[in-house]
C-alpha cells in the first residue's frame, strides 16, 4: 500500500504543478486586450475543464494523505507495541518514512490549492478587470449616472445645486412658488491614472459632471447642459512622505476624513450638490505642499485661487476691481461677464489664498487645525487699497462606535464668506471705498450611522453668521453690510422697485438635513443605490428701516437613483 501511495505523490503532484503553471501562464489578464469574443468564451470552457480536473486531483491527494495518515499512526502503534525487541528499529524507520510521504503529499495538495485560486483570480480579472493597464500606468475609471429630483416649497429657479443664501424672502413673488424638477446633471464621470516613476509614485485625477450651464442652456425642449470640471490635478508621492500637488482639487481648508490623502476629503453624503450649511470648502486651482511624519502627523500648505464676493448697499461711485464693477465688463477674454443676465464676473485679486493645514490621528479619531489667510484689492480715486484677511479652524471625525461616526468642524475670520455653502460675502465698502472684511462664523456637526453594508444614514446641521459692518455717508444714507438704515420695504412685496427697495442682507443661516442612501445591488458590475434627504433652512437677516423685519423659510426634498461603475 506504501509503494502504491508514494507512486501517487510521484506521478501526480510534478504533473499538477506543471499543469497550474501552464494554466496560469495561458490565462493571463494582460492577454484579455487582444483576443476576441469567441476565444475568451472558449478561455472560459477550457478554465472551468481544467479547474474541474484540478479539483478531482486535489481530492485523490486528500484520500491518499489520509491514507498515509492512518498507515504511520499503524505504525507507531506497531513500534511501541515491538519496545525491546528486535523489530523495532525496523518499525521506526518505516515511521519515518510514512512522515515523508505525508508532508510530500501536503506539500503537493498546497500547490494545487494555490494553482486553483490563481485560477479563480485570473478568470475574475478576464470577467471583471479592475483597471486598464497601458505603457506602465494604471487607469482606472470611476463616476456614476443619476436621476435625481428636487422639490422646493419656494422657487430658488434651482437644480440640483441650492442657493443657501438666496432662498425667497416671505412675501416676494418666489415665496408663493414651489418648485419641482427632475435632472440627471450631477451625472459624473472620473478618471484616475497611476504609475512609478523609481521611488514616485505619480497620479492625475480627471472628474466631471454637467452642471455647468452657458447662456443659451435649458430646458425647454433638448436639455443641452455644459460638461463642467470639478477636478483636474496630477500629483508626485515620494517613498519619504512628501507629495506635490497640482491642478484644481479640493482645498487644503477642506476637513480630510483620513489623513491628508487627496480623494479621502469629508464630502457630506447628502444629494444636495451645494452640501450643507456651515459646511466650508472650496474645488480650486492651487498648488499644495504635503509631508506625511508617518506618525500620526501630516502638515500641508497649499497656495490657491482667491476670488472676492462683494456686498454693499449704496456702494460709493467709481470702485473698481471687484466682479460687479465697470472695470469687470471690458476687456472680455473667455469669461462670462456681469453684463451677462445670470452671470456673474471676477475680480481683480492682488495674490493667492494662503492656506495652512495640520493633521492628527492619535488612535481614536481624525483631528485637524487649519488657517487661511486673504489678500483683497480695490481702486478709486485714483488709488489702489489693499486689505488683508482670512480665518482659522477645526475639523474632527470621531468613531463613536464601529458603524457612527461623528462629524465637528468650524471656521472663523474676516474675509472668509466664500469658503462657506451659503456663499457668504467676504468684504463690504466704507463710505471711502476702501474695503472691510465682514466677521464669520461658520459651524458644522453631523452624525453619519452605518446599520448595514446596505444602509447609510445621516443627518448634519450647520449655522453661518455674518457681522454687521455698517456706515453712514455723507448724504446719511446707510453703507456697508447690515446698516440699520437700509430700506426693506420691498423684501415683503411681489415686485420690489427703486421707490420701495429690498436692502435686506443675511445676518445667519442655518439648517438642518437628514437622509439616507439604501443599497439594494453592490457586486462585480457595479453599484445601484436610492437615496433621499429632507432640508430645513432658515435665512436670518439685519434688522433695518422701513417695513417689518423680512426672513427666509426652505424646506426641500430630494430624491436619487444612482448606478456606480464598478
Amino acid at each position: 500500500m506504501r509503494t502504491h501511495l508514494w507512486w501517487v505523490v510521484l506521478l501526480l503532484a510534478p504533473g499538477l504543478m506543471a499543469q497550474s503553471a501552464a494554466n496560469s501562464k495561458h490565462a493571463r489578464p494582460e492577454a484579455a486586450a487582444s483576443v476576441s469574443v469567441k476565444d475568451f468564451e472558449e478561455m472560459q470552457r477550457a478554465l472551468a475543464a481544467q479547474q474541474e480536473e484540478l479539483t478531482n486531483l486535489r481530492q485523490e491527494l486528500q484520500q491518499a494523505v489520509g491514507q498515509v495518515k492512518q498507515m504511520a499512526l499503524e505504525a507507531q502503534q506497531k513500534a511501541a507495541s515491538l519496545e525491546g525487541t528486535a523489530e523495532q528499529d525496523r518499525a521506526r524507520n518505516e515511521v519515518t518514512a510514512l512522515q515523508a510521504d505525508v508532508s510530500q503529499l501536503k506539500t503537493a495538495t498546497a500547490s494545487v490549492a494555490l494553482g486553483l485560486q490563481e485560477q479563480q483570480k485570473e478568470t475574475k480579472a478576464l470577467e471583471s478587470p479592475l483597471a486598464i493597464h497601458y505603457k506602465g500606468i494604471t487607469i482606472t475609471p470611476g463616476g456614476f449616472l443619476e436621476a435625481a429630483s428636487i422639490y422646493r416649497t419656494h422657487n430658488e429657479n434651482g437644480d440640483v445645486t441650492s442657493t443657501f443664501a438666496n432662498i425667497p424672502l416671505g412675501g416676494s413673488a418666489n415665496s408663493q412658488l414651489s418648485e419641482f424638477r427632475g435632472t440627471g446633471r450631477q451625472s459624473r464621470i472620473a478618471l484616475l491614472g497611476e504609475g512609478k516613476a523609481g521611488d514616485w509614485k505619480l497620479s492625475g485625477y480627471y472628474e466631471a459632471d454637467f452642471l455647468g450651464a452657458a447662456p443659451t442652456a435649458n430646458e425647454l425642449e433638448s436639455s443641452s447642459f455644459n460638461l463642467r470640471q470639478r477636478q483636474l490635478w496630477a500629483q508626485a508621492e515620494s517613498s519619504g512622505g512628501f507629495s506635490f500637488l497640482g491642478g484644481q482639487s479640493w482645498s487644503l481648508l477642506t476637513t480630510s476624513r483620513k489623513g491628508m490623502t487627496v480623494r479621502q476629503e469629508f464630502i457630506p453624503l447628502t444629494i444636495d450638490s451645494q452640501y450643507v450649511v456651515g459646511y466650508n470648502w472650496a474645488r480650486q486651482w492651487g498648488a499644495r505642499f504635503t509631508k506625511n511624519f508617518n506618525n500620526g502627523i501630516w502638515a500641508a500648505v497649499s497656495v490657491e485661487n482667491p476670488e472676492t464676493n462683494l456686498s454693499v448697499v449704496n456702494p460709493p461711485p467709481g470702485v473698481f476691481g471687484f466682479n460687479n464693477s465697470p472695470n469687470a465688463t471690458s476687456p472680455g477674454s473667455q469669461f462670462t461677464l456681469n453684463n451677462t443676465p445670470g452671470a456673474n464676473g471676477i475680480s481683480t485679486d492682488v495674490a493667492p489664498d494662503l492656506i495652512a493645514k495640520l493633521a492628527f490621528e492619535p488612535g481614536f479619531g481624525h483631528y485637524e487645525i487649519k488657517a487661511v489667510g486673504r489678500f483683497f484689492r480695490d481702486r478709486i480715486g485714483g488709488n489702489n487699497n489693499l486689505q488683508g484677511g482670512g480665518g482659522a479652524g477645526f475639523g474632527a471625525i470621531l468613531p463613536a462606535t464601529k458603524k457612527v461616526d461623528v462629524i465637528l468642524e468650524a471656521l472663523a475670520g474676516r474675509g472668509i464668506g466664500r469658503y462657506a455653502s451659503g456663499l457668504g460675502p467676504d468684504v463690504t465698502l466704507r463710505p471711502t471705498g476702501t474695503i472691510m472684511p465682514i466677521q464669520t462664523l461658520q459651524t458644522m456637526a453631523g452624525i453619519e450611522a452605518h446599520p448595514s453594508p446596505k444602509l447609510d444614514l445621516y443627518i448634519y446641521g450647520g449655522d453661518e453668521y455674518y457681522g454687521r459692518s455698517a456706515y453712514v455717508d455723507a448724504n446719511g444714507k446707510g453703507v456697508g453690510y447690515g446698516s440699520p438704515r437700509n430700506d426693506v420695504s420691498g423684501c415683503s412685496v411681489e415686485s420690489p422697485s427703486s421707490s420701495q427697495p429690498c436692502q435686506a442682507q443675511t445676518r445667519t443661516l442655518w439648517q438642518i438635513q437628514p437622509g439616507y442612501w439604501y443599497r439594494f445591488y453592490k457586486g462585480p458590475v457595479g453599484t445601484m443605490q436610492f437615496g433621499m434627504s429632507y432640508s430645513y433652512t432658515y435665512k436670518n437677516v439685519w434688522a433695518a428701516s422701513n417695513g417689518p423685519l423680512p426672513k427666509g423659510v426652505e424646506n426641500m426634498i430630494m430624491t436619487s437613483f444612482r448606478y456606480y461603475l464598478p
